[in-house]
């Protein structure tokens, strides 16, 4: 290899160089690929295929867990003791109001809300303590309070009591009476479905015990209720006897003042009034038709007298007085004028009829006064009769009264007198309750089902959680799509070898998934190579250390080996990878070579600043650790030392600083004639590639062709997402 005489070292140019041409679609490694984001089903279908043995070991951590609260927690026995409410009387039943089943479910609702009250917990807890102070030899649970024990359980209870107290602390009444509410949590009230029964079920590790509690819990609410009852039928036992007397005294007093009454009165017959009554509506209607006659006579004897004033003839005279006779005397009058003596009966019977019309009418008027004065004495004795019977009925309501309410006063005196004998609580036990056989708490083996599934609901919860916030790279139209650059290919792992082995891997076994993944890498990112063999410069970078670029570069300068083409590797990285020092002691040791600095600065030629290995087909360019690859990079012509590296050797390779340590890498965009940017598989973020990107392409975006390959990539894992990429194609056996 010959060397460069001329020197690189120049200040960078004054005037500016001219801006590259724009990269066609033909000069682009390879068209983008369309990317569709997957469907939900899709996605919840592929991260539960690929996540199946995490979520299958969230279930079996939950059915372990189910099995150990199961077998930790204590065996509960719960007895179960019923009561049983009366009936509602009739007489509570009003017409038209409430029926009777809605009377059952207010009291059924009184005595549930009764029963689960603070004071009746405290009232059992009382009589609990009562009755295991009562019992002071027996040691057995049975009369044992619930909830407290002795030993060394129940100091290490208390202590765990005392500090959750100390992290949660609780009201000062459940702190003074922790008995109460244990007796509280483990109570059970409800309705026998819609009967008048109610169930009272207590829950404890000892059946003797959870009866004895149960039935204590009825027997004293039972016994209060009683006690209750009884307490206000003396209270009211008291204000009936207390007004007895009063009322005693009111009815004598009123009785006194009827007979009174009735001595001063008389008595009064009903019947003799109605009588008095009748008669008068008889006068009266005789009056009417009296006075009706009268009228009818009087207007007649008017008309009479009118017509004689008048002059009228005779046969009209005789119409309006009812004489037939008077009207042939008329008629014969008429016949024969000059007979006076007819003239002189007519006249008379003028006189007769006019006389009979005036009979008639004071007939008629001397009626209607005797009837009058009939009913005047009919009016003066009813009135009477009516005074004398107001009287009295004003006075007998009164004493009907005070003997209906005395009479109740007795009855009521007389029913509380027996209720207070013997007090009833209108409850009573149905059925009380017995030392239970079977527990209540299920075995083990049944909470380990549901302990898995719901595991399994939150390992699957977990899984999707990180699937959905997971921001790592891992397919290669999904990278493409974040980074809008091309993703030319997927790299297998390796695992961690030598560069001997990676050697064999990539040149003794051509038809293994690593060395046809790194070949095709190889042709898609320099496919002058296989084409025309023009020299070709390749920067090879990542945006982190750990993204694997150090193995990317040594696998593609192997891989080129297979072409026939001196191929250079350019390392510039200040802590040499393992594959880099390895080979360096294979070419003799560090200080065998110059450095890239050197070269750079024109202090040695080209083949001295290079290292080779006889039979590896590769020659080595490293940086010295102390050289500062900045400046070196920035006072450098690129464009000659390009033109001087591509000349000797078809393919340069570069290994470049990650993209976030610092400008370096934006630097070296100028060298090469490809990029590609590692990217370690389902390691690194989108956020940071796509930063480190942007660095790259600030400048040449335009002239220089950028692509992303993934690292590292878990061929078995990476088809588990059925991404349908080239990485099923790699895990296909060749024959």
């Amino acid at each position: 290899m010959a060397g460069s005489a001329i020197s690189r070292m120049k200040l960078p140019r004054a005037a500016a160089q001219p801006a590259p041409a724009v990269v066609e679609h033909r000069d682009r490694m390879r068209p983008p690929r369309e990317y569709q984001s997957p469907t939900p089903t899709h996605e919840l279908t592929a991260v539960m295929a690929r996540r199946k043995w995490l979520i299958l070991a969230f279930a079996l951590v939950g059915g372990i867990l189910a099995a150990l609260i199961g077998l930790a927690r204590p065996v509960m026995f719960e007895a179960t003791s019923q009561l049983i409410i009366d009936p509602p009387s009739r007489s509570s039943l009003a017409p038209g109001g409430s029926s009777a089943q809605d009377l059952i479910d207010s009291s059924i609702d009184d005595h549930i809300t009764m029963l689960s009250s603070q004071g009746h917990l405290r009232r059992v807890a009382t009589a609990l303590h009562d009755m295991e102070t009562v019992a002071p030899g027996q040691g057995t649970p049975k009369t044992q309070t619930p909830g407290r024990n002795s030993g060394p359980a129940a100091t290490t209870r208390s202590r765990a009591a005392e500090l959750i107290e100390r992290l949660w602390p609780q009201s000062a009444q459940a702190a003074i009476d922790p008995d109460l509410k244990l007796l509280r949590n483990r109570i059970r009230i409800g309705q026998e479905l819609r009967s008048r029964v109610i169930s009272v079920a207590f829950a404890d590790e000892d059946p003797t015990r959870a009866a004895m509690v149960a039935n204590t819990f009825s027997q004293v609410y039972i016994d209060d209720l009683a006690k209750k009852r009884q307490a206000e039928d003396g209270l009211e036992l008291k204000a009936v006897a207390a007004s007895l007397p009063a009322v005693q005294s009111d009815l004598v007093t009123a009785t006194d003042r009827l007979e009174q009454y009735r001595l001063s009165h008389g008595a009064v017959d009903q019947g003799a009034a109605d009588n008095a009554a009748r008669e008068r509506a008889d006068l009266s209607q005789q009056i009417s038709m009296s006075n009706a006659d009268l009228a009818a006579m009087e207007s007649r004897l008017q008309r009479i007298r009118d017509l004689r004033k008048q002059g009228a003839p005779v046969a009209s005279l005789a119409e309006a007085m009812g004489v037939p006779d008077l009207a042939d005397l008329a008629a014969r009058e008429a016949k024969a004028p000059a007979d006076k003596d007819l003239s002189a009966r007519i006249d008379n019977e003028i006189q007769q009829g006019l006389a009979s019309v005036e009979t008639q009418a004071s007939t008629y008027r001397a009626q209607v006064d005797a009837l009058e004065d009939r009913k005047n004495v009919l009016d003066v004795v009813v009135a009477d009769t009516a005074s004398r019977l107001s009287g009295l009925r004003a006075l007998e309501p009164q004493v009907n009264l005070l003997t209906q309410r005395y009479n109740e006063l007795l009855s009521r005196q007389q029913d509380l007198t027996r209720r207070i004998a013997a007090p009833s609580a209108g409850v009573s036990i149905l059925s009380p309750a017995w030392p239970p056989a079977k527990p209540q708490t299920l075995p083990p083996i049944f909470l380990v089902p549901p302990g898995m599934i719901a595991f399994a609901i939150l390992g699957a919860a977990f899984v999707l959680f990180r699937s959905r916030f997971n921001r790592t790279l891992r397919g290669e139209a999904e990278t493409e799509a974040a980074l809008r650059v091309p993703c030319v290919g997927l790299i297998p792992e390796p695992g961690k070898i030598v560069l001997k082995q990676l050697r064999e891997l990539i040149l003794d076994q051509p038809k293994s998934a690593y060395s046809r993944a790194v070949t095709s890498l190889l042709v898609t990112a320099a496919p002058n190579q296989a084409r025309a063999r023009f020299p070709h410069t390749i920067l090879v970078t990542s945006s982190l250390r750990h993204d694997c670029a150090n193995e990317l570069a040594w696998s593609l300068a192997l891989a080129a080996t297979r072409l026939g083409r001196p191929v250079l590797l350019i390392d510039l990285e200040r802590t040499h990878h393992p594959l880099t020092q390895e080979f360096v002691r294979q070419g003799g040791g560090p200080k065998a070579h110059r450095s890239f600095g050197d070269f750079v600065r024109n202090r040695c030629s080209l083949e001295d600043a290079v290292v080779s290995v006889p039979g590896a087909g590769v020659d080595l360019m490293t940086v010295a650790p102390a050289e500062d690859l900045l400046e070196l990079l920035a006072r450098a012509d690129s464009l000659e030392c390009r033109d001087e590296l591509q000349a000797e050797y078809s393919l340069v390779i570069i290994n470049g600083p990650s993209g976030l340590v610092g400008p370096e890498a934006s630097l070296l965009t100028s060298w090469a004639d490809a990029i590609l940017l590692a990217i370690r598989w389902d390691k690194t973020s989108r956020d940071i590639a796509r930063g480190v990107l942007e660095l790259l392409q600030r400048d040449r975006a335009s002239s220089i062709a950028i692509g992303s390959v993934l690292t590292r990539v878990n061929l078995k894992r990476h088809a588990k997402y059925r991404f349908g990429d080239s990485g099923n194609l790699l895990l296909a056996r060749i024959p």
